[in-house]
């Protein structure tokens, strides 16, 4: 049976109450019209989920009961570091939004030589929330159990020495390999470029530090086509899709 999905960062313990947020309260009862004795599925964006039952509501505020027993499963496939220089709002969003859909483990904002969107304070604490609530949302709807770590905005240096994975790679046009003559397994990071892409010197900076510059073909792609077009070769290289 499918079930509606919420995220929920408790533990899920047969038989205790949990108190859903506002915002879950609202969707489930207001949007979806679940009422006493609904089941839903909670989960918790570290791999483990649980039925539970509607019980009641208080002061616009929905309280479930566990039903099942916890089931954890383990993260799928290879492991994928994601690092995504800014670009305009809406294609940055909707690039969080198929990352998380094709199960990154952790989705990093890049400022580059290139970015354009001007960055203060307020819009780094705005955007963060609001792509954590994208990344939520996207989870819900998908089925995956595993939250992606919505990273605060950096500068591609400090990403790129940090990062830690098996194999690391960078989008360039120019680039003489194609990312599907690479044989990947375990874990890689891959960065993705702004409009106009990233400049020769920052190529040359990755290729120092083990990136490895590769295309995906001759074709100019926007930024948000390129994350979807790379994350899915990954996953169809590794025999996943």
């Amino acid at each position: 049976m499918d079930y509606t999905r919420i995220l929920c960062c408790q533990d899920f313990i047969l038989g205790e109450y949990l108190i859903l947020t506002k915002g879950d309260s609202k969707h489930l009862s207001q949007v979806l019209r679940k009422k006493e004795g609904s089941l839903i599925q909670l989960f918790d964006g570290k791999g483990s989920s649980c039925i539970a039952e509607i019980t009641s509501q208080e002061k616009k505020i929905l309280k479930v009961q566990v039903v099942s027993e916890k089931i954890f499963k383990e993260r799928q496939g290879i492991d994928i570091f994601l690092g995504q220089s800014l670009i305009k709002s809406e294609p940055f969003s909707f690039s969080v939004q198929k990352a998380t859909e094709l199960g990154v483990v952790s989705i990093s904002p890049l400022n580059t030589e290139r970015t354009v969107v001007k960055l203060n304070n307020d819009f780094k604490k705005s955007r963060k929330n609001r792509w954590e609530a994208i990344a939520k949302s996207a989870c819900q709807q998908c089925g995956e159990d595993w939250l992606p770590e919505i990273n605060e905005i950096q500068d591609l240096k400090n990403w790129s020495q940090v990062v830690k994975a098996k194999h690391k790679v960078v989008l360039y046009p120019s680039a003489t390999s194609k990312l599907s003559g690479l044989s990947l397994d375990k874990s890689v990071a891959i960065a993705i470029g702004p409009e106009g892409d990233f400049t020769e010197n920052e190529i040359n900076f990755l290729e120092k530090i083990g990136f490895l510059p590769v295309s995906l073909g001759p074709r100019v792609l926007r930024a948000e086509t390129a994350v979807i077009s790379s994350l899915s070769a990954i996953r169809t290289m590794c025999r996943e899709f």
